[in-house]
């Protein structure tokens, strides 16, 4: 593998070199009200201003990541102004982009649909995963174009030759664009998702095929996988919920190279962590020292703990108030004062501060399966807002009086949730300083603002770079923000719009 193509990722703010994306698909706007609770939306998006959104998304990513595709980009923009999606950021399009650094799901499928032997195979793994007929896989296997092949096996949705009419094989996958959940790149090993609802299992199969046969094709030994337990099926439904073993991306942080976190939420059970622990700590090559597992409630609306907190600097976080236990103590110190009215009672009794648990196994001691690796952290970390500064103190050197914490909505009800909701945690760092979040999160730019940073937006900071008054490398403490009517609808910020393959190291 080429070493621009490395996989390496040590934290989530080293400077950003590579990464997985997926593009809004047709599926998405084939999301109707009556499948909102199985296939996890909120409402209904309109995917051709959702798709605009993204390209700009797209955009930004190839100015820092991969600027000698920024002219192309350009030109066909210009060309194709009259275009919802001009043709360039289509994956399987002749004309896409086709970036190295810039890499989308759909097109790494296509690439490997063209390997002889694991077409068929590829076709019957998901026949078989989604229970339809042999017929309908005769006529996936007919297909001879491998992009049409892989946007099917995606969208679910079969056109006919003619273009004129189509057809649901599958249900569609529309939360795809969601990469951080599939999978996570720990130091140079990736941790494969197992999916907690039926509507994300296709996306965790494709992503293994795109794992083995493109991204660690030739380090298999490298892959980790989580699964159930072999006697798994011998439970009955009610313990089979209550035993589920599930982990998402976005409940995993790469944080430090010898520092895991893992949220244990809604998403990600008790069993998969356990998992997860004893793999890292077998396996001495991971890196991983120390886990932190963070217990958060099972909300809809904290589903991972990227939507409850995210890395912005090495002295700088983001975070949603209500999780922090010195943000809890303090508004109940002053109860009356600060709930507005009965409302806010009534949600703020929904929350509650995070718990934290630490578990430590030093490299270069033997792993016994038997062993308690439980640390007791309870002195210094007594929940998540401690936690975070601890990471900054221990993990990068910052003095401790030195840590910023910046709220959700400015710590002010109802911004604090209502920004919360719409992704105001939920943030991809390009580099140490420099993240990328939605647009409508006004009162969180306050707390931004206040700690020096600058916010601007996307198109605005293109502007710059076009009229050459800055360059991505010259970018420094800056939250730029993207157009987000509609991809803020679908329940997912630029963070878990992302999976970091590559990261400098700090």
């Amino acid at each position: 593998m080429p070493a621009e193509n490395t996989i390496q990722v040590a934290s989530e703010i080293g400077t950003l070199k590579r990464l997985l994306i997926h593009s809004p698909d047709g599926g998405i706007g084939k999301v109707v009200p009556t499948k909102f609770k199985e296939w996890l939306y909120d409402d209904t998006v309109h995917i051709h201003q959702m798709r605009r959104e993204y390209n700009q998304y797209i955009k930004l990513l190839l100015y820092f990541l991969d600027p000698e595709k920024i002219p192309y980009i350009q030109a066909f923009e210009a060309k194709q102004a009259h275009k919802n999606q001009p043709d360039c950021y289509k994956p399987g399009h002749p004309d896409y982009f086709n970036s190295d650094k810039v890499l989308d799901t759909q097109h790494l499928l296509y690439k490997i649909l063209q390997k002889q032997g694991l077409r068929s195979r590829i076709i019957a793994a998901v026949c078989a995963w989604e229970g339809v007929s042999f017929a309908t896989e005769r006529k996936l296997d007919a297909i001879q174009d491998a992009a049409i092949l892989a946007k099917v096996l995606i969208t679910g949705v079969l056109k006919s030759p003619d273009g004129k009419t189509s057809e649901f094989v599958f249900a569609p996958v529309p939360n795809f664009i969601f990469t951080r959940d599939i999978s996570i790149v720990i130091n140079d090993h990736i941790l494969l998702s197992n999916a907690a609802t039926a509507a994300r299992e296709r996306e965790s199969l494709l992503i293994k095929f795109i794992t083995y046969y493109s991204l660690f094709e030739d380090k298999p030994e490298k892959v980790i996988e989580i699964s159930e337990s072999n006697d798994y099926f011998l439970l009955d439904e009610h313990e089979q919920k209550l035993f589920k073993t599930s982990v998402e991306g976005g409940d995993v942080m790469m944080i430090a190279p010898n520092h895991l976190l893992i949220g244990c939420s809604e998403r990600t059970t008790p069993s998969a962590i356990d998992e997860v622990i004893h793999s890292l700590f077998r396996n001495n090559a991971t890196g991983i020292e120390k886990i932190s597992v963070i217990k958060i409630p099972k909300l809809r609306a904290i589903m991972h703990i990227d939507t409850v907190f995210t890395h912005v600097r090495k002295d700088t976080w983001v975070l949603f108030g209500k999780m922090s236990e010195q943000v809890m103590f303090e508004k109940n110190q002053h109860q009356y004062a600060y709930y507005l009215d009965l409302l806010d009672k009534h949600i703020a009794a929904d929350y509650e501060a995070a718990e934290v648990l630490r578990f430590y196994k030093p490299l270069n001691e033997a792993y016994e399966p038997s062993k308690n690796y439980r640390q007791d952290v309870s002195q210094t970390i007594k929940g998540l807002e401690s936690l975070l500064r601890n990471i900054s103190v221990e993990d990068y050197g910052v003095p401790a009086g030195e840590v910023n914490i910046i709220y959700s909505g400015n710590n002010v009800f109802p911004y604090d949730e209502r920004e919360q909701w719409t992704d105001s945690c939920n943030l991809l760092a390009l580099k140490d300083g420099v993240v990328v979040g939605y647009d409508r999160n006004d009162e969180t730019f306050k707390g931004f603002e206040a700690k020096g940073f600058t916010i601007i937006r996307a198109a605005d900071l293109f502007k710059k770079f076009e009229n050459n008054e800055l360059t991505p490398a010259e970018v420094t403490n800056t939250l730029i923000v993207l157009p987000s009517a509609e991809l803020s609808r679908a329940r997912g910020g630029a963070h878990c719009m992302s999976m970091p393959l590559l990261r400098d190291k700090i």
